[in-house]
């Protein structure tokens, strides 16, 4: 699957452009992960879902990565259970059938 990746400065439009993007490519009948990895997830709303819809979707568990050291000792994070599985179990359906997952929320002060 392809892969495209939305980066740049806060305030910058990063999450209209990415949910706009998205929608149009699923709706060209392309199967779309859109994944929200800010720590304020806003994605779901710009893929259509209501206020309620969107803070109703359950973040991937950080439980499911294992750390251990690379042969270097480096530190590797590794998917503990298959990327179909993750999104089978997490993923939001919105109305253009993106599947919206979420890596994190902030959930209380000085959590982020």
């Amino acid at each position: 699957m392809p892969t495209i990746a939305i980066a740049g400065k806060g305030g910058s439009g990063k999450t209209t452009i990415a949910g706009t993007m998205a929608r149009v490519i699923a709706r060209s009948g392309r199967e779309v992960w859109a994944i929200d990895a800010d720590s304020t997830p806003n994605l779901g709303i710009t893929l259509g879902l209501s206020r309620v819809e969107s803070e109703a979707v359950m973040p991937i568990p950080r439980s499911i990565l294992h750390e251990d050291k690379d042969e270097e000792g480096k530190r590797r994070l590794t998917l503990g259970v298959s990327p179909a599985s993750v999104v089978e179990q997490y993923a939001a359906a919105t109305p253009d059938a993106v599947r919206l997952l979420l890596m994190g929320r902030v959930d209380h002060a000085g959590a982020g």
